[in-house]
């Protein structure tokens, strides 16, 4: 694709303003198309670290500090699925 790169990095870029914002419900539908368009899929399990990290990981929450990785692995794993389902 001739606008791959440059698209990539847009959306990176989106995504990082949304969840420093924490805005997560508009992150998602970004990284769900990232997820969908590009093959790399690691940026949707950082962008829950990195989610966590600023808002979730608190002493004393155990593994619920961890929601939004084990949330984005969950959407991560249903999108693998469902891409050799389609294609």
């Amino acid at each position: 694709m001739k606008f791959g790169l440059p698209l990539r990095i847009i959306l990176y870029l989106a995504i990082i303003f949304t969840v420093i914002n924490g805005w997560w419900f508009m992150a998602l539908p970004l990284l769900l198309f990232g997820v969908w368009r590009f093959e790399f899929r690691v940026e949707i399990i950082l962008v829950g670290i990195v989610y966590d990290a600023l808002f979730g990981m608190v002493r004393g929450m155990g593994l619920w500090g961890y929601a939004g990785t084990l949330t984005a692995i969950g959407i991560l794993t249903m999108i693998a699925i469902l891409k050799r389902v389609v294609r």
